[in-house]
C-alpha cells in the first residue's frame, strides 16, 4: 500500500506522510477506514516502528487521521483537514507559478507543464 525510497533524499516519515495524505485527499482511503498497524507498516517497509509512528503522529496533528487507544489509527475524513491541506498546496503552487513567471517562463509553457502532469 505504501511505497518509499530508503536511500532517497526525503526522510522516510515525510514520504510516508505524503503517500498517506495523497491516498486520503484523492479518496482512495475513506472516512473511518483503518490504517495498517504501525508494526505492520514498519515490517513491510523494513523501517523502525518509531519512524512510522512519527508519520502517524504528524498526520493526526494535521487532522487527517485519529487514533483510538488499543484499536489503531483511522482516516478522520475531516473536511477541515483536507481543505487545509489543499489550501497549503495551492499556496505552494501559486508561489511556484509566481517564481516561474519572474524567471521568464511564459504562461503557455506553464499550462503545458500542468497538462503533462
Amino acid at each position: 500500500m505504501f511505497s518509499i525510497i530508503i536511500r532517497g533524499g526525503t526522510p522516510i516519515y515525510e514520504q510516508l506522510c505524503g503517500r498517506i495524505t495523497e491516498l486520503i485527499s484523492t479518496g482512495v482511503m475513506n472516512k473511518d477506514e483503518k490504517l495498517p498497524a504501525v508494526r505492520e507498516v514498519a515490517k513491510s517497509l523494513g523501517v523502525n516502528p518509531n519512524t512510522v509512528q512519527k508519520a502517524y503522529t504528524i498526520l493526526e496533528q494535521r487532522g487527517l487521521i485519529y487514533s483510538v487507544p488499543a484499536k489503531g489509527s483511522y482516516v478522520s475524513g475531516s473536511e477541515e483537514g483536507i481543505m487545509s491541506l489543499r489550501k497549503s498546496a495551492m499556496k505552494v503552487f501559486t508561489d511556484s507559478v509566481k517564481n516561474a513567471l519572474a524567471c521568464g517562463i511564459e504562461k503557455p509553457s506553464l499550462i503545458e507543464a500542468i497538462d503533462s502532469l
